[in-house]
């Protein structure tokens, strides 16, 4: 994972996974940029009409760390 990335845990049955694992093999595609293009495109159609300082929420670690000191 590079730096400045956060991870996320996604369940699927057995057959998803490795139906997904095998299609991004064979069209040489990294799996976790896939998900990260799924993710960016339902963002995109689902967004909210948030303010963008909401739509940017500092992690739960972020805030425990600008607590302190």
């Amino acid at each position: 994972m590079a730096q400045g990335e956060a991870s996320i845990r996604v369940y699927l049955s057995p057959e998803t996974k490795d139906r997904f694992k095998t299609v991004c093999f064979f069209k040489g595609l990294n799996m976790s940029d896939v998900t990260a293009e799924l993710i960016e495109d339902w963002l995109t159609k689902n967004d909210l009409d948030l303010p963008t300082s909401q739509k940017n929420v500092p992690s739960s670690k972020s805030k425990k760390s600008e607590g302190l000191g």
